[in-house]
This record gives structure tokens, sequence and C-alpha cells, in this order.
């Protein structure tokens, strides 16, 4: 088998860039695909509220701003559009991260104007109740509401992890531990003790990546086994430093950065 060679050869170097973050690290709560679907009703409902209240002469008028005029009304029915459009797109094998992305974005251009405008603005209140539900949205993308503009050169990520990509990243780290384990068990240079605490730490990888997936694939709560299996990953750091291991164990131990990197940015763990 043949998973991350080079990064196998070096591994004894640089085994901190394979099972990081440390072991206190604690995932923040993320809302399941469950949780995002429900959000994105809400917000389409809070998104009617607020266009209902607005003030009529306001939503017939052109605002100008520098370099460009705004028709308000043809503004908020693209906003109308692009949220209904992100609704549709969102599900288990697509989080429509470019589709949030559009939303976020156009959210926070209406989140400035209604900030310029007075308190006792109607659809002002049903504004602010919206920006709640444009905060959760943000946070399951990993980003801010209002949202940040782009840097030149470094254009903000705005993505999400679904729980159906989570999951087979899980069950790539459960498998892989397995491998280790595995291997580990033919290391004949190990003396008992060693083997024996490597394999225990390695079968608590495998087990609590495997409840971790079984969590993602039935769209649960999973941030504490999210947590747990950070922490078993670094047990399992913690258990081989010092010891020289086969290229086998190594393979195998190389094949787990790409998805644990994957949960870590599904559980805003970095």
């Amino acid at each position: 088998m043949k998973l991350f060679t080079a990064q196998a050869l070096v591994y004894l170097g640089a085994a901190s860039l394979i099972l990081v973050p440390s072991l206190a690290a604690q995932a923040p709560a993320r809302l399941t695909d469950k949780d995002v679907k429900a959000l994105l009703e809400s917000l389409d409902h809070g998104r009617s509220e607020f266009e209902d209240r607005l003030d009529g002469k306001l939503k017939d008028s052109i605002q100008r701003e520098p370099g460009r005029e705004v028709h308000v009304e043809r503004f908020l029915d693209d906003f109308k559009d692009n949220v209904e459009h992100l609704k549709d797109r969102f599900e288990s094998k697509y989080a429509a991260s470019t589709e949030a992305a559009t939303v976020l974005r156009q959210a926070t251009a209406i989140d400035t104007f209604m900030k310029k405008q007075p308190v006792e603005l109607k659809g002002n209140s049903e504004w602010h109740h919206l920006v709640l539900d444009l905060n959760r949205l943000a946070g399951a993308y990993g980003t801010t509401f209002p949202t940040p503009a782009d840097v030149p050169g470094r254009p903000l990520a705005i993505r999400r992890i679904n729980d159906g990509e989570a999951a087979a990243a899980a069950k790539i780290v459960e498998e892989q531990a397995e491998h280790f384990e595995d291997a580990v068990n033919d290391e004949r240079a190990l003396a008992e003790p060693a083997r024996k605490r490597v394999k225990e730490t390695a079968k608590a990888v495998k087990d609590r990546a495997e409840n971790l997936k079984s969590k993602l694939e039935d769209s649960q709560p999973a941030t504490a086994e999210a947590t747990m299996l950070f922490q078993a990953l670094q047990h399992l750091e913690d258990s081989h430093k010092g010891l020289t291991l086969s290229s086998a164990s190594l393979s195998a131990l190389g094949a787990m950065k790409a998805p644990i990197d994957t949960l870590h940015r599904a559980f805003r763990v970095m």
C-alpha cells in the first residue's frame, strides 16, 4: 500500500504535523446538516418578514453609492432568489458553500445599509432578528457576520464540511488506525510494553473514529465524539514518540493526515 510515502519517510521528525491539534483542544459546537436545513428555512422566513415590514418608500427607492446606483426592490428580489437557491442546493453531498458565501456577502451589504438608517425605520427590528440567523449561518461556514471582504491575493475561505464528507473522513481514520495497530503488532524491534501501549492507543483511535462516523452518518450532534477522537489522536502521537517504526506503520499514520485535516475543518479546530 503506497499511502503518503514521502510523508512517512520524514514522519519521525514531523509527527505533530499529522496529529495536531493538542490534547487540550475542544471542538466548538457544530451544526449538523439537519440543523443547517432548519436554519435555512428560518433564514428564508426571516428574510420574508423583513421585506414585508420594510418601509415601502424605501423599497421603491434608488440608493446612490460611490460608482453605482442600487434599486432597492431589485436588490431584495436578488437576495430572495439567492436565499432560495441556497436552500435548494444544500444537501448531504453538497454543502453549497459558494451559495452561502453569496448570501452572506449580500446580507452584509444590507446590514451596512440598515445601520445607516434611523432606528424607527419600519423593518429594523425584523432585520435585527434576521441577523441572529445570519450569525449562525456564518458560523456554520467558518466565517463571521458581517462577513469580511476578501483581501487581494487571499480570498476569504467560506466553506462547510457536511456530515457525509466528515463521516467519510472518520471512516478512513478508523481504517488506518486498524492498519497501524496491525503493523505495530508486527514490529519485532519493539519491546512488548511499548508495543502494547501503542496498540492500545491505536485501538482507542479506531473506536472513537467509529463512534464519530456513526453519529455523523445519522446527522446527529457529534462535537463530544470529535473532541474525544482528537484527544485519542494526541495520545497515539505521544505513545510512539522516540520509537523507531517500520515503513508499514508510518504509512498507516501518514494516511491519516488528510482525513484528520478534514475533521479539523469540519469541527473548526485549527
